[in-house]
C-alpha cells in the first residue's frame, strides 16, 4: 500500500488519544482527549451565556451560537467514538485485512489505490479547511492587534471568540491564557471533527471497494462456462460487503444525526453574520468556519451517495455477464435471487432520513429559509 493509505485518519486519531492500531481503538492518551474535552465545555458555555444577555442583538446571538453549536458536536461525536471504538476498531482492521488480500491482484490493488485515493480527496479538502480555521482563529486576533498598534500605537487584545470568561481578557496577565485556551478551544473542535468525519470517508470508500471486488469477480465469470459459475462465493462476497455497509451504518447513525438536525442552523446563522456585520478579527475564522462545515456536510452525503449507487450498480453487473440462456434452470433462479437482493441499495441512514445528495439540497434550502426568517427579525 502507499504511504498515504489510512495516513490521515491515523493521525488525526492519534491527535484525539486514540491508538489506531490497536483492532479495539484503545484510548491511548485519555488525559490528553480529557484536555481537549474540557477545552471544548469550557468554550461552550460562556460563549453561550454571553450570546443569550442581549437577544435583541442577532449578530451576536448567531454568530456565537454557530459555534457552540460545532463545539457541543465535535464533543458528541468524540463520545460516540468512546462508547463505540470497539466496534470501530473491528470494522477498520476487517478493512484492512481485507485490502491486503485482495492486494495480491494487480487489479484489485488498482481499484482499491482508486478509492483510497479519492478518499484522500474528500479528506485532506476537509482536514485543510479545518486547520485553516484554527490558524485563522490563532493570527487573526494578532493581526488586527498589530494594525491598531501601527495606526494608534496601542495594541489592544482581541480573543479569537467573542464571550465572557470568567477572567478579565483587557488584562495583560489574563489576556495571553484566555488567547492560548481560546486557540486549544477551536484546535480540539477541529481535531475531534477531523477523527470522525475523515474516518467516515475512509470507511465508507474502502466498503465501497468491496461492491467493486466482487463487480471484478462476476466480469471474469463471463470468460467461464456456465457450469463453472461461482455463485456460493459470489453470494458470500455479497453478503459480506452488504454486512460491512451495516456496521457503518450501525456506528455512524447517531452520529449522522445529530450532525444534520444542527447542520442547516450552522449554515444559516453563519451565512447571517456575514449578512449583518462588517469587519473584524473574528472574519476570518467565520469565513474558514462557513467552508470547512459545507465541507463536512458535503462529505457525508457524497459518501452515503457514493456508497448506495455503488451497491446498486452490482445488479447490473451480474445480469450483463452471465450466460442465462445456458445455465439449468436451479441456477439460474439463484442468480435471479442475486439480482434482486443487489437492487436493494446499501444505505447510510440517521433514522428520519437517508445520507445522499437529496438531503444535501435539502440542508440547503431549510438554511436559506431559516436564513431569510431571521433577515424578517433583524433591525
Amino acid at each position: 500500500m502507499e504511504s498515504s493509505y489510512f495516513a490521515v485518519q491515523r493521525r488525526a486519531l492519534e491527535i484525539a488519544g486514540f491508538d489506531a492500531s490497536s483492532p479495539q481503538l484503545h484510548l491511548k492518551h485519555p488525559i490528553w482527549a480529557g484536555i481537549l474535552v474540557l477545552s471544548l465545555i469550557s468554550h461552550n458555555w460562556p460563549m453561550a451565556v454571553y450570546a443569550l444577555q442581549d437577544l435583541s442583538d442577532l449578530t451576536r446571538l448567531t454568530d456565537n451560537f454557530a459555534v457552540v453549536i460545532q463545539g457541543s458536536l465535535s464533543t458528541f461525536k468524540f463520545l460516540a467514538f468512546v462508547v463505540k471504538r470497539r466496534r470501530i476498531g473491528a470494522l477498520i482492521h476487517q478493512l484492512h485485512q481485507l485490502n491486503q488480500r485482495a492486494s495480491e491482484s494487480e487489479q484489485q490493488l488498482e481499484r482499491i489505490k482508486r478509492e483510497n485515493q479519492l478518499d484522500g480527496y474528500v479528506s485532506k479538502a476537509f482536514r485543510n479547511a479545518a486547520y485553516g480555521v484554527i490558524i485563522a482563529s490563532a493570527i487573526a486576533p494578532m493581526l488586527m492587534g498589530l494594525l491598531g498598534y501601527i495606526r494608534v500605537g496601542i495594541f489592544r487584545p482581541t480573543t479569537p471568540m467573542e464571550f465572557n470568561f470568567w477572567l478579565d481578557e483587557t488584562q495583560a496577565r489574563f489576556f495571553w491564557p484566555i488567547y492560548f485556551w481560546g486557540v486549544l478551544g477551536v484546535a480540539a473542535a477541529a481535531w475531534l471533527a477531523i477523527a470522525a468525519d475523515t474516518l467516515f470517508s475512509w470507511l465508507v470508500h474502502n466498503v465501497v471497494v468491496q461492491f467493486q471486488l466482487l463487480e471484478l469477480l462476476l466480469k471474469d465469470q463471463k470468460h467461464k462456462k456456465p457450469h463453472d459459475c461461482q455463485l456460493v462465493t459470489f453470494i458470500h462476497r455479497h453478503r459480506l460487503a452488504l454486512k460491512l455497509a451495516e456496521d457503518l451504518n450501525h456506528i455512524f447513525a447517531e452520529i449522522v444525526f445529530m450532525q444534520y438536525m444542527l447542520s442547516y442552523l450552522q449554515l444559516c446563522m453563519l451565512a447571517f453574520r456575514f449578512s449583518r456585520s462588517g469587519w473584524s478579527s473574528q472574519v476570518p475564522f467565520r469565513a474558514c468556519f462557513l467552508v470547512a462545515v459545507f465541507i463536512q456536510i458535503s462529505s457525508y452525503c457524497y459518501g452515503g451517495e457514493y456508497l448506495k449507487q455503488q451497491s446498486l450498480a452490482v445488479s447490473q453487473v451480474v445480469f450483463d455477464n452471465c450466460e442465462w440462456s445456458e445455465m439449468p434452470p436451479g441456477k439460474r433462479l439463484l442468480w435471479k435471487m442475486l439480482i434482486m437482493r443487489s437492487q436493494k441499495p446499501a444505505k447510510i441512514s440517521a433514522f428520519m432520513f437517508d445520507v445522499d445528495l437529496p438531503l444535501l439540497l435539502w440542508v440547503a434550502r431549510t438554511a436559506g429559509s431559516f436564513l431569510a426568517l431571521l433577515r424578517t427579525f433583524a433591525p
